[in-house]
């Protein structure tokens, strides 16, 4: 049994796993509502809504001591975090945990706790993973979650929205929601005062700073606490979400003026480079294939076609803003998870005991992993040696088709044309480094004198 490092703070329960499978236990604290809730079917609502993950109760002798309820949970494909989403994704993220309080506060339930790390991504969509989340609602109480969820989707869509997308990396530093005094600070003055913006945000981070100032009023027995009807607090559900839906990220890219459709394969290598991908997919029949590099997603799609699973990581949010809201919400894409990321520098251990949320590395390995036109931009961009590219590579991957540039291609001669020292970057050397970690299984010789190499991981 390994307990999941993730799900430790919740007294109701936690999420451990026991011979490959997903199970979830549930402590004397979240007793009640757990079985409240069963009660009223929300859990099967929910469910059959396509809004929540599945659970069906299971045998627990193998369960951590002092389990009452032991819940098993279909696998996730792969678990990521929202510094490496795309602006929608978190955005819908945001209106589903809205859309099921709305669902919830009529039947006198609401979601207790707020976090983003509660969705996840699944073949349906996105799904609420966090059984225990949902409680039963006290009479008259504003919504507990209500900071939360501003930190957690509001403040860090408003500023990736009205002040620059990258902030999303902050949830590299601020992993428990962005502060609303500093997203305040960033946005631009006209949207602060926004109607909706200003009431969940400006005020609230006013409220928040003046709260923190008069923290001996929590020791007052004669403070009175505030007191919200359920009419109220739908009000606030409906004004977050109109908030949200209005928040929307212009986006500036040249991805978005030269893809507004996805790519076709216009010309002859890239013709031949897609039907290799089709090849190599074929002959190994992966059920996780990694997109390093994956652009706009047209080598992620081909693999999503044949059955497997793909995580596209590119650096450019561009392109996985794209992935996200023009390929992974069709039918053939729903099996993609398109994810930001700066591959030099790509998602470590965060949390406690970094530990909490999981590094790339962890959440491997891939069954294969396609880096095409990416190692050349490592190289010449990042300075890092071809030998412990490869390294890195055969950490995250049983199998790997990779992309050689000669030196003469015309990319590499613009990378380095401002770049004085030399940087060992030849097919020899290329070879020498990745045999040292995998066998050079095929290749193929584009017409445009670029190769393509399939490796196994020795």
């Amino acid at each position: 049994m390994a307990v999941e490092t993730g799900s430790f703070r919740d007294p109701s329960g936690q999420v451990f796993i026991y011979n490959k499978k997903i199970y979830r236990c549930i402590y004397q604290p979240g007793l009640k509502d757990y079985h409240l809730a069963s009660e009223k079917s929300i859990y099967d609502d929910l469910i059959q809504k396509q809004m929540m993950i599945n659970h069906t109760e299971a045998n627990f002798e193998f369960a951590p001591d002092a389990t009452e309820i032991c819940l098993e949970h279909p696998r996730l494909p792969f678990i990521s975090y929202p510094w490496e989403w795309s602006f929608s994704m978190l955005k819908d993220a945001a209106l589903l945990h809205l859309q099921i309080m709305e669902y919830l506060i009529p039947k006198g339930f609401w979601l207790r706790d707020a976090s983003v790390f509660n969705t996840q991504y699944s073949d349906t969509g996105l799904l609420l993973i966090d059984t225990l989340s949902i409680g039963e609602k006290p009479p008259q109480s504003p919504w507990v979650a209500y900071s939360q969820f501003c930190s957690h989707f509001l403040a860090p869509l408003a500023t990736a929205a009205y002040c620059d997308i990258r902030t999303m990396g902050l949830w590299r530093n601020y992993i428990d929601g962005f502060p609303l005094d500093l997203a305040v600070k960033m946005i631009p003055f006209y949207k602060k005062f926004s109607p909706r913006l200003f009431m969940h945000l400006t005020l609230h981070a006013q409220f928040q700073k003046k709260a923190d100032q008069k923290k001996d009023l929590l020791l007052d027995k004669k403070h009175k606490k505030p007191s919200m009807n359920e009419l109220s607090l739908i009000g606030i559900i409906n004004s977050l979400k109109k908030c949200i839906t209005n928040i929307n990220w212009k986006k500036n890219s040249k991805i978005w003026a030269s893809y507004d459709d996805i790519r076709t394969y216009d010309t002859d290598d890239i013709k031949e480079k897609a039907d290799y991908i089709r090849t190599a997919i074929k002959k190994l029949s992966p059920s996780m294939v990694w997109d390093l590099g994956g652009n706009t997603g047209e080598f992620s799609l081909i693999a999503a076609e044949k059955g497997a699973w793909v995580i596209s990581i590119d650096g450019d949010p561009a392109c996985t803003e794209l992935i996200y809201t023009k390929i992974t919400k069709t039918q053939n894409g729903k099996r993609i998870i398109p994810l930001t990321m700066d591959l030099a520098n790509p998602s470590g251990g965060l949390g406690w005991e970094n530990k909490e949320r999981l590094s790339l590395n962890q959440r491997g390995p891939a069954d294969l992993l396609l880096a095409l036109a990416l190692i050349h931009h490592l190289v010449f961009s990042a300075n890092i040696p071809l030998e412990r590219i490869a390294g890195w590579f055969a950490s995250l991957c049983e199998n790997l088709v990779v992309e050689f540039m000669p030196p003469e291609d015309p990319m590499i001669k613009k990378l380095v044309q401002n770049r004085p020292e030399h940087l060992p970057y030849t097919l020899d050397i290329f070879k020498s480094g990745f045999g040292k970690y995998f066998e050079f299984c095929d290749q193929k010789i584009l017409q445009n004198k670029r190769i393509l190499f399939l490796c196994k991981k020795k």
